[in-house]
């Protein structure tokens, strides 16, 4: 099985690396591109569908490496069908945030009937709403995150990482093939968007790598019996988005705004706000992410309670850090996000 995961992840890095500057060349031609605007960091138009790559990469890895195994996990593939096919509608002609809100709830439905829960839960309506929200805080995370270049693709390449280097008793086989995929589909897109960005990932990228990373984690939860360190295992080793996430809801609600609706304040924002390039900002992610997971690894080997320690004066720090840039204020005229952008 790992012998296949790894061609799995081959299979992902190529399929992206060929499909990549095809689905650049039409978004051109089409003029399906991002254009610069209020909410855009860029200063000419980039190609928006680099989901189309990652997603059709995910699924040709798993159904030419191990076709019996993709086939039983059909209601992954439809739920991801489902978030891919609702951020493509949204790129190409613009939606509602409720109905990708509802495509993202059906999605969690899809894969809690599979089998997938959250341990501490049970199996009834308590557990179905806790598998909808992480599958809905996840998407919209990755969503969130893909706010500049090269952020979304490295970090959740990182995250699959992680989970690809659990041991095999610790996911189960189809996990482990995702994950494989997953970095292997992350490492070839990052050959594009990395700074300077040539293509980005779109709704359709970020919430299918959001989507897949929440996957990663119920199915992780599902492999062996629940304990603290698995429990945070998940949310742990997407530390970085994560928290930005919830800031960010945090930051709109106090300043009156919907949650759903975008700003300029995340903190990579505020980062380049105040000087850094983007490949600076984009390596520190990476650096913060990588740290992150190694804390969070080394956390499901350790029976010592005092290691938990660590992980939380990480957060800690991180979330002082980013209160200090700014990130529960709100957007004014004289922000210097604005200025930096003006």
């Amino acid at each position: 099985m790992n012998t296949a995961a790894i061609i799995a992840g081959a299979i992902a890095f190529l399929v992206v690396a060929l499909l990549a500057p095809i689905v650049t060349s039409l978004c051109a031609r089409w003029r399906l591109v991002d254009e610069p605007g209020p909410l855009r960091i860029h200063s000419r138009p980039i190609p928006r569908l680099g989901g189309v790559a990652i997603t059709f990469a995910i699924s040709a890895a798993a159904f030419i490496s191990i076709p019996h195994l993709a086939l039983h996990e059909w209601p992954f593939f439809a739920a991801l069908g489902l978030i891919w096919a609702t951020g493509l509608v949204d790129d190409v002609r613009g939606l509602s945030p409720i109905f990708r809100l509802a495509a993202q709830i059906a999605a969690g439905v899809l894969i809690w009937r599979s089998g997938l829960h959250i341990p501490v839960l049970g199996t009834g309506l308590l557990d179905l709403v806790g598998v909808c929200l992480f599958v809905v805080g996840f998407a919209n995370a990755a969503n969130f995150f893909d706010g500049a270049d090269g952020l979304a693709a490295g970090v959740a390449g990182i995250v699959a990482l992680a989970y690809a280097a659990l041991p095999g008793a610790a996911t189960t086989p189809f996990s482990h093939l995702l994950a494989w995929s997953l970095a292997g589909a992350c490492a070839a897109f990052l050959l594009f968007n990395f700074p300077p960005a040539k293509i980005f990932l779109g709704d359709s990228g970020s919430t299918v790598l959001g989507f897949c990373i929440a996957f990663l984690g119920l199915d992780f939860y599902r492999s062996a019996s629940a304990s603290a360190p698995r429990l945070v295992f998940p949310i742990l080793v997407a530390g970085l988005p994560v928290l930005d996430a919830a800031l960010a809801i945090l930051r709109r609600l106090l300043s009156g705004s919907s949650p759903l609706y975008g700003d300029r304040r995340h903190f990579y924002d505020l980062l380049l706000a105040r000087g850094w390039s983007p490949r600076r900002v984009a390596l520190a992610s990476y650096g913060i992410s990588g740290a992150l997971a190694l804390i969070a690894w080394v956390g499901l080997l350790t029976v010592s309670p005092q290691f938990w320690s660590i992980p939380a004066l990480s957060l800690m720090v991180l979330l002082a850090v980013a209160l200090r840039l700014g990130s529960l204020r709100g957007e004014t005229r004289d922000s210097p996000v604005r200025r930096a952008r003006a």
